[in-house]
């Protein structure tokens, strides 16, 4: 900056311009000092006018080098001081853009370190966010898990519930069975049941090592079977299945999650997504089976004590199933829920339970009751109640004795033992009705039928004149929606039995007439 303030000065460049000039002729006026003070002393006065001469046109002559090198400075000095501006100016821009630069460097630094902070911050708060999600969905799921303890329900509830949960396509799930060496499934999705030994598939491995396996492509593992993928147009991919445990450790199950959705595979998280899910489903899973195990052996007791009855008389044997298998048919076809149902199999199963309590003379006598056995016999609906009192039904079917004990009233209100009308009975024991007199008209007893005041023998009723018996009397001994209803699902009825308590000859007929395509 000094420089070209030295250079490009208006003042300073006269000072330099006259300097210049006076550089420029010093060498003349020493020449011409020299020969003034020492030469022309010397010489005559002709040679002084030759000299003069001489020197005149020599003087002339040399003061062209100093014009030239004049106007040759003014051209330098002129291109010295564009140059000097040209540098000027580029300077200042320099300076001025490494400023802005500079400045610009510091917002921008300024700038990105406030965004990595914001970055952070919203990283920290998505993860939050999607823990919070997770943990969601597996107290949304344990809740699901935990309030079903039917084994039926159950299964699918698992099945929908990790599929969601995982975003996976599909989900299977295993019950493993140590005593057949198996592993089987009771549902999975879209696809039927299906049944493989340990030690074989993806499955049948993680059951019998208990270690969780988790792979990107099914297809490149040698022991896997594409059987399935093949029959059914599906390919199977990416795979996490894990072993699901008891409260103490055993393998009860495997639960198996087929192509995460979005990935080319099931990552870390969504192995201990899964780990977590497959403890609240083996809670979920041990409780039910729990459960369906109790429910068992409270069947079979029941069964039990039901088949007390056909062991005491054997002619009967088979009527108190036939009975309950008829009036679950008939339930359903009338729309009632599960749990009516079940209340109501329970009742048909143990309705003739008090049998028990009457003497063999009457229970096993061959021929027509007297009024006195008629009596008798009429008093066990109400020791069945007596008997069922005593048992712990579950919550919900509390009303099994009641419903059972008025299996033999009647919608007039002529029936035993309370004489109760219609309204005043339990749709349970209206179906039970219809069901128990049918099997009596169409199975062979050891006293006599009666039909329009006709007595006949202990035969099985004539199928058409059984059922013209429940359409004539409906509305006095039958409730009329619930004939109606068991002569819809007649034909089903009569193929439960067909072959075992009713000869095709006797069914057959009734059948194709009702329904001509349950029959070949």
């Amino acid at each position: 900056m000094v420089f070209s303030t030295s250079l490009t000065g208006e003042k300073t460049r006269r000072i330099f311009m006259v300097f210049f000039v006076l550089a420029s002729l010093l060498p003349f006026l020493l020449i011409i000092f020299v020969i003034f003070q020492y030469v022309l002393p010397l010489l005559a006065p002709d040679q002084i006018n030759s000299l003069r001469e001489i020197f005149a046109y020599s003087l002339m002559a040399a003061l062209l080098i100093p014009l030239l090198s004049f106007f040759l400075m003014s051209r330098w000095i002129g291109s010295l001081e564009a140059l000097t501006e040209d540098v000027k100016s580029k300077s200042a821009q320099i300076y001025k853009e490494e400023k802005e630069f500079k400045e610009e460097n510091e917002i921008l630094t300024l700038i990105r370190y406030f965004d990595a902070i914001f970055q952070t911050a919203t990283d920290h708060l998505a993860e939050q966010k999607h823990l919070k999600e997770l943990l969601s969905s597996l107290i949304a799921v344990a809740y699901d898990l935990t309030a079903e303890l039917d084994f039926d329900r159950l299964f699918p509830l698992i099945i929908g519930k990790v599929t969601e949960a995982m975003s996976a396509e599909r989900t299977s799930l295993y019950i493993i069975d140590w005593e057949r060496h198996e592993l089987w499934t009771k549902v999975a999705e879209q696809v039927e049941q299906i049944r493989l030994p340990l030690g074989k598939g993806i499955s049948g491995r993680v059951a019998e090592s208990g270690e969780m396996l988790n792979v990107a492509d099914a297809w490149e593992l040698p022991y896997f079977d594409r059987t399935f993928d093949q029959e059914h147009q599906f390919r199977t991919r990416s795979v996490l299945c894990m072993p699901i445990k008891n409260h103490v450790g055993e393998k009860i199950g495997i639960l198996q999650v087929i192509n995460k959705k979005g990935k080319e595979r099931f990552d870390s998280e969504d192995e201990i997504f899964l780990k977590a899910l497959t403890s609240q489903v083996g809670i979920a899973l041990e409780n039910s089976l729990l459960i369906e195990e109790l429910l068992l052996s409270f069947n079979s007791s029941i069964r039990t004590l039901s088949a007390m009855v056909d062991a005491r008389h054997p002619l009967t044997a088979g009527h108190s199933q036939r009975v309950t298998d008829y009036s679950l048919l008939i339930a359903r076809e009338m729309g009632l829920s599960k749990d009516e149902v079940e209340t109501l199999k329970y009742a048909a199963i143990l309705h003739d339970i008090g049998k028990i309590g009457i003497r063999d003379a009457i229970l096993l006598k061959n021929g027509q009751f007297t009024p006195e056995e008629r009596a008798e016999m009429n008093t066990h609906p109400v020791k069945t109640k007596a008997i069922l009192d005593k048992f712990h039904f579950p919550k919900g079917m509390q009303e099994v004795p009641d419903i059972a004990v008025h299996h033999h009233e009647k919608v007039n209100g002529q029936g035993y033992p309370d004489g109760l009308t219609g309204d005043q009975l339990p749709l349970g024991s209206k179906i039970m009705t219809v069901a128990d007199v049918f099997d009596a008209l169409t199975s062979r007893r050891d006293y006599p039928k009666y039909a329009s005041g006709e007595t006949l023998n202990g035969d099985p009723m004539p199928l058409p004149m059984a059922i013209s018996i429940l359409k004539k009397e409906a509305g006095t001994h039958f409730d009329p929606d619930v004939v109606a209803a068991f002569l819809s699902c007649l034909p089903q009825a009569l193929l439960l039995y067909r072959g075992d308590h009713f000869p095709p000859e006797y069914v057959d007929d009734m059948i194709r007439s009702l329904a001509p395509d349950l029959l070949p």
